[in-house]
Parts: C-alpha cells; structure tokens; sequence
C-alpha cells in the first residue's frame, strides 16, 4: 500500500471515530422509569436524525479534524480497540454457543417456586440446560436497559408485554419469535396477539398469564341494599344513587398513598367512550391530554364524585380495604391482586361487576396487565432460547407456572389446566371476550408519566370545575416529559 493510500484510510478512520465519539457524547441511552416499577429505555432527542449528527458535527469538529494529521497514530491504535458492546446487533448466526441458556428473573419468592419446578421440567427434556439468575425486582426494573445494550446479555427475561416490550423491540434489541408464535398462536387469544409484537408486526414477547380488573362489592351488601351489578353506566349512576340514600358510601378510592389508583377510572371510562385505539393513541402522545374527547371524559368522571368518599385524597388504600370489608363502602374498582387482602372471613362473600357500557357502539375492552418473556437480540443461542420459549408458550409449561402463584394469575394458554374459583373463571371470561385489551395507565404510558396523570385526577377530584385548565396542565407535562425522554 502506498503511503498516500495508507494516510488516506487513516483520516478516514479517524473521522469514523470522531463520528463514533459524537454519537456517544450527544446521544446517549438516557433511562426514565416506566410501569409501576419498569424501566424504559429510549434516548435523547438530540439526536432526530443522521443528518442532524452530520450537521453537528460539521458545525463543532471541523477545526479539530483539520488538526488530524497530529492524532493519525492514536487514532490508528484505537481503531483497533474501540468498541460498541452498547449497541444492538442481528442474531447470531451458525450453530448455538455452549454452555447453560440464562434466564433473568424477578419473580417473587412467592412466583420463584413455579419458574424453578418449570425450569427442572425442560431441563428434564434433555433438550439443552436453562439455568435461573434471579433478581430482586426493584434492581432487575432499574438495570434491565443495561442488560440487554451489554455486549454479552442474558439471554432470556422475564417482562411485561405492551409498550413495555415495545420500548426495547423499537430499538433492535429483542430477538425475533414469530417461529415460536406460528407454533403456538392458535393457544392464544386474539387480543393478546397485538401485545406481543414490535411496532413492525414482528412477535417479540411470549405472554404467559395476566389478570383482570373489576368494580368489586360484597354479595351481601347488595342484597341488604336491594341492587344488583349494573350493565350500562346509567344503571351505574341510579345505583350509586340508591346506594347513598340508604347512607353507604357508594364507590371508595384509598388516594393518599396510592394515588395512581385513580388512573384506573381514567382508563375505563376512556376505553367506554373513545376507545381503545384512541386510548392507546392518547397514552403513546399521539393524542392530546387537552382534547375533546378526553375532556368527555372528565365530565363523565364528574358524574361519580358525588358519590366517591369525600375524604378520598386522604385515605389510605389499606383503610379503604377497610372500610369496604365493613360495609362502610359499597364499591371499589381495583385489580385482582388486591383480593389477598380481603379478610379471610369475607373472600366467599367477594364479587365483581365488568365496568359499565357507556356507549354501546364502542368495542369493550378490558385492562389485563400481562406477563411473560422476551429474549436478547444477541444471544450466542438462539436455538435454545427458542426451544424454550416454544416450552413456555405451552398449556403443559403454563400450567405448571400457574400452581406455583396465589390464583389470581390466568395462564395465556387458553388449553392450559388450572383450577380456578368463581372470580377467576369470571375474570378470564371477561378478558377473553374483550375486544382489546390494555396493561393500565403506566405500562402503556410510561412510568414517568404517571406523575402528571396523578396531579391532573386528584386535582380534578378536589376541583372537578376546572376541567379545562387541568387538562391544558396535564398536557403540557405531558409533552414536555416525551421532549426530554
């Protein structure tokens, strides 16, 4: 090679490097917290486009590229060691790598007993070695962006569906399962099809079980009060009315220290009036907080304060718990992870009611946050990881997941086996008849936009007159969280 030729690709290597340095200096992963204790992964908008970095770069590096000829040797001697173990990469190709596929983890003590029982049952297959790393949940939430831009990631994970999976799909890092999806769609609602994919249509996520939410009551109290469930929201409205003229209060929210419970009303009644694709839209900042149709909400919140508690905002939700066990409040909409907390003496008395129609021409769909795996883009063995998964995704594997959580859990298979009491099967009903169905506020929205929703319902909650000023508030925290995210 001649020496001009040699100075040449050096200069070139060292403006690729330059290139290289910027990008990492004006674009870096930024982490912002996301599900009610999910990380999310997304970068700073400093960075829209190539040529926006080619712009910058051209503006702030053109003296210090004419001083290349004084770095042509460090930058020749970096070339060689730079590296971007951060970044996403394809699949690995050719045979799998050896050694024990690693499951991340960070199920409970209480959920580990069935991941490990399921682990020992594929391990059994002979088929290849999975090998369990646990992790306490608040670090795997926090750490999990940082797993999967590491250069050498676990391979499998334990996540969320939704636009908590999405998040990372967006950005390359999740590895492809429409194989493991072709094998076991038929297993699988419809509605959770759309859960599971990338903005691309491409499956990424094998969901494994979710649950339901529901407006709970206690079958006696109805009956000491003469009502029965409603189905429409004005059946709603006259029941609550009837409800607070026999001297119970009608509908109870413990705010004071779970305020983003009040996001569970905020998402039903948008789903009855707009609909899930505007609902999703609106939590994706596609729509805005301040419109009409969300303003249609609110009015239709407004119609149920006067038969909320009015010390709400300072209740607790364990004191709400309370005070709905004795009879002192006659409803409460909540997941079904709060029915372990129902005394013991009261649980064969507990029911729920679906969320009332508002408008019979909108679609139902229900909230049912769900859980399964996603895989690294960069795993050394794709084919294992698929076969295990394609395990996970089975009514054998489902099944055995489930005996080992507290029942409220509803395996994703629909030909798993489980046993499940009269609240569970209604649960399950429910969402499989839905339409669509949404993983609540903050998993769809993002976590770090739970803040500005917990401000706009509890100040509407005090002061239900200012629709407008609160939505306009809302919406430009809203907007202004996303342009620094």
């Amino acid at each position: 090679m001649s020496m001009p030729e040699f100075l040449r690709r050096i200069i070139e290597m060292s403006i690729l490097f330059a290139a290289s340095f910027y990008a990492v200096r004006v674009c870096p992963l930024k982490l912002d917290t996301f599900g009610r204790g999910i990380s999310r992964l997304s970068t700073h908008r400093s960075c829209n486009s190539p040529n926006e970095l080619e712009s910058k770069m051209t503006r702030k590096h053109t003296r210090w590229l004419g001083a290349v000829g004084s770095t042509i040797l460090a930058t020749a001697l970096l070339a060689g060691c730079v590296s971007t173990g951060g970044e996403a990469q394809g699949p690995k190709e050719g045979p799998d790598s050896e050694g024990p596929l690693i499951l991340q983890s960070r199920f409970t003590d209480a959920e580990k007993g069935g991941l490990e029982e399921l682990v020992k049952t594929f391990n059994a297959k002979g088929e290849g070695t999975v090998k369990i790393n646990s992790i306490p949940t608040q670090t795997f939430n926090q750490q999990l962006p940082s797993y999967l831009t590491s250069k050498n990631p676990p391979d499998v994970y334990t996540w969320y569906a939704g636009q908590a999976t999405r998040d990372f799909a967006d950005q390359n890092l999740l590895l492809d399962l429409n194989s493991v999806w072709d094998k076991n769609k038929a297993d699988f609602p419809e509605n959770l099809a759309s859960l599971s994919e990338d903005a691309k249509g491409t499956k990424v996520f094998v969901p494994t079980n979710n649950y339901w939410w529901g407006v709970y009551y206690f079958k006696s109290d109805f009956e000491k009060l003469g009502v029965t469930p409603p189905k429409t929201w004005d059946e709603f409205l006259a029941l609550s009315e009837k409800i607070k003229g026999e001297g119970v209060t009608p509908i109870t929210m413990g705010l004071s220290d779970n305020t983003w419970l009040a996001s569970a009303w905020f998402d039903y009644l948008d789903l009855r009036i707009n609909g899930a694709e505007f609902h999703q839209e609106l939590l994706a900042g596609k729509k805005s907080y301040d419109s009409p149709e969300v303003k249609k909400v609110f009015e239709a919140f407004a119609q149920i304060l006067p038969f909320v508690n009015p010390s709400t905002l300072g209740t607790t939700h364990n004191q709400a718990i309370s005070d709905f066990s004795q009879g002192k409040a006659a409803m409460y909409l909540l997941g079904a992870w709060a029915q372990p907390a129902i005394p013991a003496d009261k649980k064969d008395d507990l029911a729920f009611f679906q969320f009332p129609v508002i408008d019979p021409s909108v679609p139902i769909a229900e909230e049912a946050p769900t859980d399964g795996f996603i895989a690294s883009v960069k795993t050394t063995k794709p084919e294992l990881t698929k076969k295990f998964l394609d395990f996970i995704a089975s009514a054998e594997a489902q099944t055995q997941l489930a005996k080992g959580q507290d029942g409220t859990a509803l395996p994703a298979n629909l030909k798993a086996t489980v046993t499940l009491d009269a609240l569970a099967t209604q649960g399950k009903d429910m969402i499989q008849s839905a339409k669509s169905v949404t993983q609540f506020f903050n998993r769809d929205a993002g976590d770090a936009q739970q803040t500005p929703a917990d401000t706009a319902l509890t100040s509407f909650i005090a002061n239900p007159g200012n629709i407008d000023q609160i939505l306009k508030t809302w919406e430009d925290a809203s907007k202004k969280i996303r342009a620094n995210s």
